[in-house]
């Protein structure tokens, strides 16, 4: 189809879709099935596989991500040329699988990890494993041709997250008008918060001093204060981690680990918990008010990942008798 027919058509598909996901009130759904096999038949509606119930909750897992990328791909085939802000979400999980194929290489596996299905939307070379140079050749990761030690592999996956950033953002400049702009919330809502956690564990885990933290923060045009994604990151740095005062005034407050009284510090696995629902609405919001548009279909997308882990922690919970409240606590769903 041409651009304007294929999102009225898939902005009315996917509408179709998310009244029947469990995001917002239906949410709580996942966490009142007492079994795997009952979450199972709630999400999948097909006989149970017979298994152990961990094997069984990475395959509802496995299943539930798998049914993400072959609706998204669905919607993507309906273009005749489909964009690369469409294309974009597909880097994350090859990013994913770039990842596991570098670890799995470095510890000396003999055999390909099992990754992430993407299809024709994938550019790795998979079939070359385990010559990691023909995995890569001709894509945009041709750079990641050697197998990185043990020390070096933080150093690697940074850089790969560092790209997806980058070429997300690229992507969203050469964009225009009310569509750039609901771009833009998309792209914020996630990047500010994961840069703002990434730096508070570096400096509350692994003790860095602030100009080291620099050095490891994402940006998109310079690590300064100004830039959209460093910026917030950066004056986090200059709060007290240990007065909660301090913290009251930030833009992300409703993000913050509760004062009970006593001794105080900020939380980033909190704040991290926390900002799951707050990605969701931003998306929700994107997804109601620039309908048939590629941002919509962008906001579908992440309001279907956020199910994702929704399910995940469901089926953990369920696997480890964790309390279903404190379970929903921790994707920011207060009551059941």
């Amino acid at each position: 189809m041409d651009k304007q027919g294929a999102e009225i058509f898939n902005y009315a598909k996917a509408c179709g879709i998310l009244g029947k996901s469990f995001v917002n009130s239906r949410v709580s759904e996942l966490f009142r099935q007492n079994s795997l096999s009952e979450l199972w038949v709630l999400l999948f509606k097909t006989p149970v596989p017979l298994m152990p119930e961990r094997l069984l909750a990475e395959e509802i897992e496995k299943q539930a991500l798998n049914k993400l990328i072959n609706q998204y791909s669905f919607f993507i085939s309906q273009f005749d040329k489909p964009c690369q802000i469409l294309l974009q979400q597909f880097k994350m999980y090859e990013i994913e699988n770039l990842k596991e194929i570098g670890d799995s290489l470095c510890a000396g596996e003999t055999v390909c990890p099992e990754l992430i299905e993407l299809g024709k939307y994938s550019s790795l070379h998979t079939k070359c494993w385990p010559d990691l140079a023909g995995i890569t050749k001709g894509t945009e990761f041709s750079w990641y041709n050697k197998i990185p030690k043990v020390h070096e592999q933080q150093q690697y996956d940074f850089k790969l997250d560092f790209f997806l950033v980058k070429a997300y953002w690229n992507e969203i400049k050469k964009i225009h008008g009310e569509e750039k702009e609901a771009h833009l919330k998309l792209f914020l809502s996630e990047f500010v918060i994961k840069n703002i956690i990434w730096a508070l564990r570096l400096k509350l885990y692994y003790e860095m001093d602030d100009e080291e933290i620099k050095k490891n923060l994402f940006y998109v045009e310079s690590v300064t204060e100004k830039d959209p994604i460093a910026g917030p990151a950066i004056r986090v740095l200059k709060k007290n981690p240990s007065s909660y005062a301090d913290w009251t005034n930030w833009e992300f407050s409703e993000l913050l680990n509760p004062n009970e009284g006593g001794e105080w510090q900020v939380d980033p696995v909190w704040i991290e918990n926390k900002s799951l629902g707050k990605m969701q609405k931003t998306a929700e919001f994107v997804f109601r008010q620039y309908p048939s548009t590629t941002a919509a279909l962008v906001a579908w997308f992440k309001i279907k990942s956020y199910e994702l882990v929704c399910i995940k922690i469901a089926a953990e919970s369920v696997r480890l008798n964790i309390n279903s409240q404190d379970a929903l606590n921790s994707i920011g769903v207060p009551v059941l």
